[in-house]
Formats: C-alpha cells, structure tokens, sequence
C-alpha cells in the first residue's frame, strides 16, 4: 500500500482533528532541531486561528540558555475530503512565557506543501531567550487551513501545544486524556548562555 493510500484512511474526531490509521515518521537526527514532537504524525488539524508550540529551553539544556534560532519548522497535511482554502499561512516566532505568547520576534508568509518539512528562515538568526513561542498563523484562511501534523503521544507533565481562536484563550490540545498532544512545529538553533547573551547586549549599548 502506497504512503498516500495508508495516510488517506483515516477517522474523524472532535470536529476538527482527524486520526491517521497508520502514523508516519517525521524524524530528524539534528540535535539542534528542539521539539516536543515524538517524531510521528498520527493527527491533523485545523484547531484555532493560531497552533503553536511554547519552548521552555530549560527542557533541552541547562538553566539560563538563550536559543539563537535560524529557522523553525511546520509539517502540514492536505487531505482531499478536508481540502484548503489555501495554502498560505504565516510563520510567527514569539517571546513569551507559557500562559501566552507575548512579544512579537518574526512574521514571516510561507506557503504550505503537503506533507514536507516547511520553513520559515532567520537571517541574521533571532535570540528568542529563554523561552519561545512557534506558532502558525492561519489568517489567509476561513478555517484553520492548511491543516497541522501532530503526534499521538500526551505530554507527561506539562502541556506546550495550544491553539486560539482570539489570541486572548489558548487551549490545550488535548486528543483524549487530560494533558495535550504535540504538533509537528519545531525550533532549530544554538544556545548562548545568559552571561553571554547579557555581555553581547551591553556591548551593543556602548558601541
């Protein structure tokens, strides 16, 4: 059975989030390639205006690490009976702590491909602090399009995967149990430490 045929069989839930019968690998061996992901997409969805990620860099290294990011990450699935309106979305990159996000950082128009990594680039690279928000920013679309990979794998602890519809109420995405799911959304970078990141600034000021 072909990779369309296996993704294509799949089972409606909630409204907005379809279950893939057979998950899919959507691996990478880059360890500066920071997810919450387990690295399958068992799900899509078109939940909320906005889907995005909350990074808390104290989970990847190290307390007080700053990310310089490059690029961010977003796996997307077009699915014939669920078609988009269209394939346009912006790529956001935010400050913030988990409660929301806070402070713009990057407003990047990407265009959408089906199932394939998709990118949003940073030249010079962003430092994002300590913790970030990446999200995807449906406001090309009626609802929700393109549609979000994500995992089949509740988070242990603590939720980072969220999606809003006002950017004033973000919710959980929860699948089935009490903790959320993670949506293929990525951040790629490399740390700089606080004491570093702090200098770096002082010295901009007195340049």
């Amino acid at each position: 059975m072909g990779l369309w045929a296996v993704l294509c069989v799949m089972t409606v839930i909630n409204g907005s989030d379809l279950r893939l019968e057979t998950p899919v690998q959507c691996g990478s061996s880059d360890q500066q390639l920071f997810h919450y992901d387990d690295g399958t997409a068992s799900w899509l969805t078109w939940s909320g205006q906005w889907r995005g990620v909350f990074f808390d860099m104290d989970d990847f290294s190290g307390a007080g690490n700053s990310l310089i990011c490059d690029y961010t990450q977003f796996w997307f699935y077009h699915h014939f009976s669920y078609g988009w309106d269209t394939t346009c979305f912006y790529a956001e990159l935010w400050a913030g702590e988990s409660a929301a996000p806070s402070l713009l950082l990057s407003q990047d128009f990407v265009v959408a491909t089906h199932y394939s990594a998709n990118y949003a680039v940073y030249d010079p690279p962003i430092d994002c602090g300590n913790s970030l928000w990446v999200l995807v920013n449906t406001a090309f679309s009626s609802g929700g399009w393109p549609a979000s990979l994500g995992d089949g794998t509740q988070q242990p602890s603590e939720n980072h995967s969220f999606f809003s519809y006002d950017f004033e109420l973000w919710e959980p995405w929860i699948i089935d149990g009490t903790n959320a799911n993670d949506f293929l959304i990525r951040a790629h970078g490399s740390f700089l430490s606080l004491e570093a990141s702090t200098w770096a600034g002082i010295k901009t000021v007195l340049r």
